[in-house]
């Protein structure tokens, strides 16, 4: 995983990368008129945006990496590719020692919540028998995993999350394991400096879908950014790839992410961040202790 690979690549991905992805889409303004509140809202409510588009990023990462190293997993990939993510998210610029990165973690385990309370169609519905974990689970992974990163200063996401006394007293182990396995794949998996660069991972931007089009700017935003790029290269650089891969953002038709293995392609969909917008603006606010 993680330190240098997240280290090396995350730092190339800021989030003003995301930002201006959403801004692009129409999907995170904030009106200069708005009230404090209001501005407020509009803030949390890009910060979900922007923490759960990169989360959903680094999980495909984690999928790719899996398929193009041959990683051992253990259990299922869906759950490896979670936590990678989200072990992820501790290791791009020391984010976490930004006052507002507690909330970062809260608002990953967030959008678990309100995927599961939320009504679905038939075709949405995660059941007991899929690769996925149930939408209910992961979120109370994820809150265990945010909780056990550091018990002494987030104890209040215990009670914010309803996080069961019994799985959170487990939870410090379960961050430390994750972790040490993400310190294990880096040692044992980055590529040599003898070793040269043969394959790379190129960036590809399909047209957006035209609900989208009321920004006619969106493409030459998110090229002129270079951000994308530069986690695809450093991603190149740092590991001994076995062949040319793609990160393609797409319209897909529904609010989906996903690596395909066979053709060696990783998308990130247009409607799955307007998703996010959505449900973030669902969201109650925030009442913390």
């Amino acid at each position: 995983m993680l330190t240098p690979w997240l280290t090396a690549i995350g730092r190339n991905l800021h989030w003003r990368t995301l930002i201006q992805l959403c801004a692009a889409l129409n999907l995170c303004l904030v009106q200069n008129t708005a009230l404090p509140t209001e501005q407020q809202s509009n803030l949390d409510q890009l910060r979900f945006v922007t923490s759960n588009a990169e989360f959903t990023l680094l999980h495909e990462m984690g999928h790719l990496l899996i398929h193009e190293l041959k990683l051992p997993v253990l259990g299922r990939e869906e759950d490896a590719a979670d936590q990678l993510g989200f072990i992820g998210l501790f290791l791009i610029y020391d984010r976490q020692k930004t006052p507002d990165f507690p909330l970062r973690l809260l608002d990953v385990a967030d959008y678990w919540r309100l995927e599961w309370q939320r009504t679905k169609q038939p075709a949405e519905e995660i059941y007991a028998w899929d690769s996925h974990a149930l939408d209910e689970q992961r979120f109370y992974n994820i809150a265990c995993l945010a909780y056990g990163s550091d018990p002494k200063n987030l104890e209040w996401i215990i009670q914010t999350t309803g996080l069961p006394e019994e799985r959170a007293f487990y939870c410090q182990d379960e961050y430390e394991q994750a972790k040490y396995a993400a310190l294990w794949f880096r040692e044992h998996f980055k590529r040599s400096h003898q070793q040269p660069v043969k394959h790379r991972i190129q960036v590809v931007y399909d047209s957006p879908p035209y609900q989208f089009d009321g920004d006619s700017d969106l493409l030459e935003k998110v090229k002129a950014s270079g951000e994308l790029e530069a986690l695809a290269k450093r991603a190149s650089e740092f590991f001994a790839l076995p062949r040319d891969l793609t990160l393609r953002i797409s319209s897909c038709g529904t609010p989906d992410s996903w690596y395909n293995s066979h053709s060696g392609e990783l998308t990130l969909c247009y409607e799955h961040i307007a998703h996010f917008k959505k449900l973030a603006s669902q969201r109650p606010a925030l009442i913390l202790p």
